[in-house]
């Protein structure tokens, strides 16, 4: 688990849905890394919950919460629609940011981001909870030592059975459905992997299996890269069984991650995670994650204080943002004119 030795950061958290569950334990199970001292949420109920666990202070709005003294930071853990604008503010109020993924809808308004927060020698870092593991982080510091990297395979696949939040319903087929909340977690680790090269050509093709949502729930994402190099991503929420493997094939043999925890070089066991995080990995919520968001708090906690990290911030995850522009312009472009856009009947 990160170190985060140091002044906890104080953090407001706007926005106190689904996801900030999370975040409120990772909170709670890292004191030494920060504390929750102000919460905004449309709901008053979820504000008071949230609050009521931290002595934390309840706020009407985002503007109420920027012009406390005692907020060094703001998570931010709203809808993907106003992630840029409610980032922008935070940073114009002088507040460090972490924001749930994606940083922003285009890539225009996440280079914005970059730019402002670095402007102002602020951290402007982004939500890719899955770097954060033991697996993960052998992986990152192995590679120098394993010869030319030649491919990458990621596959993540869930059954979501219908939206999860009401939003979802409604995001169009140009915004994304999948390649916008998905995507970014697989596309974060190839662009992790890949350094600072960005794809030399894109191809993707998305489809629509579910009607609960107007939006694609199946894609694949096929991504050249300098040195020959290729990657290879398979996002879908419609499998029964749930996936979550990421291959990179060396020179000198292939290394995998499977169920996001086990890390295995030449089927040789490097990293097998602690008793309890993998219960049953193949059905949904038989995997806990609990560790992924308190090391990530504490990775941001690094960050804030100036010390070593690896968290994505800054213009990475602006050159994120600006790949999955590209990976949703291809697949418009490319899906069969079938594939996404006709109405589908239960």
């Amino acid at each position: 688990m990160s170190d985060a030795t140091g002044t906890p950061v104080n953090i407001a958290v706007i926005g106190c849905g689904r996801i900030s569950a999370s975040h409120f334990k990772a909170a709670l199970a890292r004191p030494d890394a920060a504390r929750i001292v102000a919460v905004v949420d449309h709901d008053p109920a979820l504000a008071q919950a949230a609050a009521a666990m931290f002595g934390a202070q309840v706020c009407a709005s985002l503007d109420d919460a920027l012009v406390l003294p005692a907020v060094d930071a703001v998570l931010i853990a709203t809808p993907n629609h106003v992630h840029a604008q409610q980032a922008m503010a935070a940073l114009r109020a002088g507040k460090h940011v972490l924001v749930e993924k994606p940083a922003a809808e285009t890539g225009a308004d996440a280079l914005a981001l970059a730019q402002e927060a670095e402007a102002r020698g602020l951290v402007l870092a982004v939500g890719h909870t899955f770097r954060h593991n033991e697996a993960v982080r052998q992986m990152v510091d192995r590679m120098p030592g394993l010869g030319q990297l030649l491919s990458v395979e990621v596959s993540t696949c869930v059954r979501w059975n219908g939206p999860q939040a009401p939003w979802w319903a409604t995001r169009s087929p140009e915004e994304g459905l999948i390649l916008s909340l998905f995507a970014p977690h697989a596309l974060d680790f190839v662009q992790l992997v890949m350094g600072a090269d960005d794809p030399v050509r894109v191809h993707a093709e998305g489809a629509r299996l579910q009607s609960g949502w107007q939006g694609e729930d199946e894609a694949m994402i096929l991504l050249a890269y300098p040195g020959r190099r290729m990657a290879s991503v398979h996002l879908s929420y419609n499998q029964p069984t749930t996936m979550d493997r990421k291959t990179l094939y060396f020179d000198t043999g292939v290394l995998e991650i499977e169920h996001g925890e086990i890390l295995r070089w030449n089927d040789e066991v490097i990293v097998m995670p602690p008793a309890g995080v993998l219960i049953d990995p193949r059905r949904m919520g038989g995997r806990s994650l609990e560790h992924y968001f308190e090391a990530q708090l504490a990775e941001f906690a690094r960050a804030v204080r100036g010390q070593s990290h690896r968290m994505p911030t800054g213009y990475d995850a602006a050159r994120l943002i600006a790949l999955i522009d590209r990976v949703k312009a291809s697949a418009r472009a490319n899906s069969a004119a079938d594939a996404i856009d006709p109405p589908l009947v239960d």
